[in-house]
């Protein structure tokens, strides 16, 4: 499903038929936090999460602040819900990846990787392992495991579009409901929309840091075909082609899809070369990879960032 534009328009038709919704949908989570007996976790728990549905770029932070803790001598392990994974309370083991959704498959590459949609459960499962630190990618909504740490990631292009809740807006709560538990927030991409201006209006304490999806690898003046199943897949797109790729054609694919073999023999009748997400690689039959090219990305991020993170725990 791709976003309705109205999500990014002010005072448009459905906005005014569709907002009692919003206002009830916005509430619920409201209620549902109040009512919550969250889970108390022996480790430090660090939450990689959102407010505004889509491709925000929390996957990559995850493992972003993973890698730097890892570094710097933690024993880091990942909890994640597993949207669409088959196999569930399960560490994620690379070497079988059948019915692991792609964003575990991700994480467990870098850290140990539990996958649980009950996250208090899977949260109990890490409690018995090593580690000392766990990062939760996704869950800022989900009451049911505290957390010592909490980082909200938007997109900067889109910001919080219309600034309204779903089904009317992009939100899954109001900015101004969800500001208070963050201990920090990062936009990436070039904030577009003035968001930054928007969250010290409301929390002027906040730290905000703006961040950049980085490729690592080079591919100017090629031609090809783009595909992608994210959240946001114009964002990738666009990405090639600012690193000088010329895109004879983009294919959309659903968020989180899982691909067919005749997905990837269509796109491949088409005789050109083939550029995908590391995201979306994962989810590509092996005998297919060497005829595609996925373009990894890393995160750049003021080294402030990882010491407000590490003086936390």
């Amino acid at each position: 499903m791709r976003q309705p534009r109205f999500w990014f328009k002010q005072n448009s038709f459905w906005q005014k038929r569709l907002a009692p919704l919003g206002w009830f949908y916005g509430w619920s989570v409201r209620r549902r936090l109040a009512k919550s007996h969250p889970y108390k976790s022996q480790k430090k728990v660090i939450c990689v999460g959102n407010i505004c549905v889509g491709g925000t770029g929390k996957t990559p932070l995850s493992l972003f602040i993973a890698q730097q803790l890892i570094k710097r001598g933690y024993k880091v392990a990942f909890l994640n819900h597993g949207y669409k994974s088959q196999k569930q309370n399960i560490w994620v083991d690379v070497a079988h990846p059948e019915g692991v959704s792609d964003e575990a498959l991700l994480l467990a590459n870098i850290a140990p990787t539990v996958v649980n949609k009950n996250r208090a459960e899977g949260m109990a499962l890490l409690d018995k392992s090593d580690a000392q630190v766990i990062i939760m990618d996704d869950g800022f909504q989900n009451p049911s495991v505290a957390k010592d740490f909490s980082v909200l990631v938007f997109n900067g292009q889109k910001g919080i579009g219309n600034g309204l809740c779903l089904p009317v807006g992009p939100l899954r709560e109001p900015l101004e409901q969800g500001l208070p538990r963050a201990q920090s927030v990062v936009i990436i991409g070039k904030d577009q929309t003035g968001l930054k201006k928007k969250i010290h209006r409301l929390a002027p304490k906040m730290p905000v840091f703006e961040a950049q999806l980085v490729p690592t690898i080079s591919l100017n003046k090629q031609t090809g075909i783009a595909f992608a199943g994210i959240g946001y897949p114009e964002k990738f797109f666009e990405q090639l082609r600012a690193m000088g790729v010329t895109l004879t054609r983009t294919v959309r694919f659903p968020d989180h899809y899982q691909y067919k073999d005749s997905d990837i023999e269509r796109l491949l009748a088409y005789g050109c070369p083939l550029f995908t997400t590391q995201k979306d690689l994962v989810k590509i039959a092996p005998k297919y990879h060497n005829k595609i090219t996925a373009v990894p990305v890393q995160i750049q991020i003021s080294s402030d960032f990882i010491q407000l993170v590490e003086k936390q725990l």
